[in-house]
C-alpha cells in the first residue's frame, strides 16, 4: 500500500467515462432516445478507449507528477447477470491497482458512480429495500478481489445528485418522477453506505471509507428580495446539507411543505472517515413566472473569473466557503473533483491557479487532506456527450487511442513539485 500520510494531488475518473465497451443502464436509455434535449443526443459508443489502453493511461500519471489517483470499477462490467461475477475483469482491476501501487500512486476507488447494471432497475431499484442486499453483494466480490490494497473507498458518488436525476427529473434511469421515492431512494443508498462501511472495516480495518458530495454555492439573485434569500438556503439546504446532518442525527429527515416529508432512522454513527467534496460552480437563485418550475437557477459571471464552455460560473472562492462548511463534520476533507470544461486550455489553467491558491490556504488551517482534479482526460460527460472538455489530456472519441498532454497538465505538474 502507498503512503497514506502524504498530502494527495490526483486526477480523477469514472469508468463508464472513458472505457468504453459498456452496457448498462445509461447505454439502454441512450438507445432509446431518453437522452436527447433540446438537439442534443450524447453518444456513447466506445468513449475513448481507455479499458484497452490503460497502461499508457496510466503512465500519463507518471507524467503529469500526481501521487494519487482517482477511478470508478464498473458494476455492469462486473457483474452483467445477477449474481454472476466475470473474475477476469476483477482481475484486470486488480492489474490498475497493482500498477498504481508499484508506482507510488495511491489508488482511490469509486465503488458507485452512477451507473447499473441493465437487470438493476428491473429487479431491485434504489427505491426497494432489497437494492441495499444487492450492492452489498457486488461490492463484497469487488473488495475481496482489492482486499486491502486500496487505502481509500469512495462508497458512493453524489448520491444526492444521482437520486435527484433518477427521481427528482427523471433524467437518469429508472426515470420515475417521484419525490417520495426520490427519498426512500437517498434513504437505502445510505443504509448500503453504512452496511458495506461496517462489511469492509471488519476484514481491512486500516482502509478509509468515505462519500463523495457534490456542493454548489448557491446564492440569492437579488440580493434585497428575501423570496431569493430562502430559494438560496432551501436549496442549500438540501443539496448540501441534508448527508451532512443525516450522519449527525442518525436519520433521513426532510420537510417541503407540500412536496416532500420524510423522516427515518439510520444507524450511521461512526460509519464515516473522511468527506470527499466535488466542486465546481456557483448557481443563483429566484422566481420565475411558471407555476408547475417556479424555481430559477442560472449562472451568472458575477466573480469575473468566467463562465465554462458548459455555461457553469467559475467562483474559486465558493470552494473556501463549502471547504467551511465540510470541516464542521469533524472529518478529514478531501476535494474528490475540482474542475473546469474548457476547449481553450488558458482557461483551465486560470481556474486551476485560482482554485489551487484555495487548495494552499485551506491546507494551513483546515485537515485537508487531497485535491483531485476533474479530470484526467477529456471524457463522456453525463447528458453532453465529449464536446465538455474537462481533460488535462486531450482526447478524441472518434480516434480512441488520441492523446495529447495539455499546458494545464504540465502547470499542474509545476504546481505540484512546488507544494508537496
Amino acid at each position: 500500500m502507498t503512503n497514506t500520510d502524504r498530502f494527495l494531488w490526483g486526477t480523477a475518473t469514472s469508468s463508464f467515462q472513458i472505457e468504453g465497451q459498456i452496457e448498462n443502464d445509461m447505454t439502454e436509455w441512450e438507445k432509446l432516445g431518453k437522452f436527447r434535449r433540446d438537439g442534443n443526443d450524447p453518444v456513447y459508443g466506445s468513449a475513448i478507449g481507455h479499458w484497452d489502453r490503460w497502461k499508457e493511461d496510466f503512465e500519463l500519471l507518471r507524467e503529469i507528477g500526481v501521487n494519487a489517483y482517482r477511478f470508478s470499477v464498473e458494476w455492469s462490467r462486473i457483474e452483467k447477470q445477477p449474481g454472476i461475477f466475470d473474475e477476469q475483469v476483477l482481475e484486470k482491476y486488480k492489474a490498475f491497482i497493482s500498477w498504481l501501487n508499484a508506482s507510488d500512486i495511491t489508488p482511490m476507488l469509486t465503488l458507485h458512480h452512477f451507473t447499473h447494471p441493465i437487470w438493476f432497475h428491473k429487479q431491485c431499484p434504489w427505491h426497494h429495500d432489497d437494492s441495499i442486499e444487492i450492492f452489498a453483494r457486488f461490492v463484497e466480490k469487488v473488495i475481496s478481489v482489492t482486499e486491502d490494497d486500496v487505502p481509500y473507498l469512495i462508497t458512493f458518488n453524489e448520491p444526492v445528485v444521482w437520486a435527484l436525476a433518477a427521481y427528482g427529473d427523471a433524467r437518469f434511469p429508472p426515470g420515475e418522477k417521484n419525490l417520495n421515492l426520490m427519498m426512500t431512494a437517498l434513504y437505502n443508498i445510505l443504509k448500503a453506505h453504512a452496511k458495506v462501511y461496517k462489511m469492509i472495516k471488519t476484514k481491512y480495518p486500516a482502509v478509509n471509507i468515505g462519500i463523495a458530495k457534490h456542493l454548489i454555492c448557491f446564492q440569492p439573485e437579488k440580493w434585497w428580495s428575501l423570496i431569493d434569500h430562502g430559494l438560496s438556503a432551501i436549496c442549500d439546504g438540501f443539496f448540501n446539507r441534508i448527508l451532512y446532518k443525516a450522519f449527525k442525527q442518525n436519520r433521513l429527515r426532510y420537510y417541503l411543505p407540500f412536496l416532500i416529508n420524510f423522516d427515518k432512522f439510520l444507524d450511521l454513527e461512526n460509519t464515516i472517515d473522511f468527506w470527499g467534496v466535488n466542486y465546481y460552480f456557483r448557481m443563483f437563485t429566484g422566481l420565475k413566472a411558471d407555476f408547475k418550475q417556479p424555481l430559477n437557477m442560472k449562472f451568472i459571471n458575477r466573480s469575473g473569473e468566467g463562465l465554462s464552455d458548459l455555461g457553469w460560473e467559475n467562483y474559486s472562492e465558493g470552494l473556501d466557503k463549502l471547504l467551511q462548511l465540510t470541516v464542521k463534520e469533524n472529518k478529514p476533507v478531501i476535494i474528490t473533483e475540482n474542475g473546469i470544461a474548457a476547449s481553450d486550455d488558458q482557461r483551465r489553467i486560470e481556474y486551476l491557479k485560482n482554485h489551487l491558491n484555495i487548495v494552499e490556504k485551506a491546507r494551513k488551517n483546515m485537515p485537508l487532506k487531497g485535491y483531485f482534479y476533474w479530470s484526467l482526460l477529456d471524457n463522456y460527460e453525463w447528458l453532453v456527450g465529449y464536446n465538455a472538455r474537462f481533460g488535462l489530456v486531450e482526447t478524441n472519441a472518434e480516434n480512441p487511442g488520441y492523446r495529447k498532454i495539455k499546458e494545464s497538465a504540465k502547470y499542474f505538474n509545476t504546481f505540484i513539485s512546488n507544494h508537496k
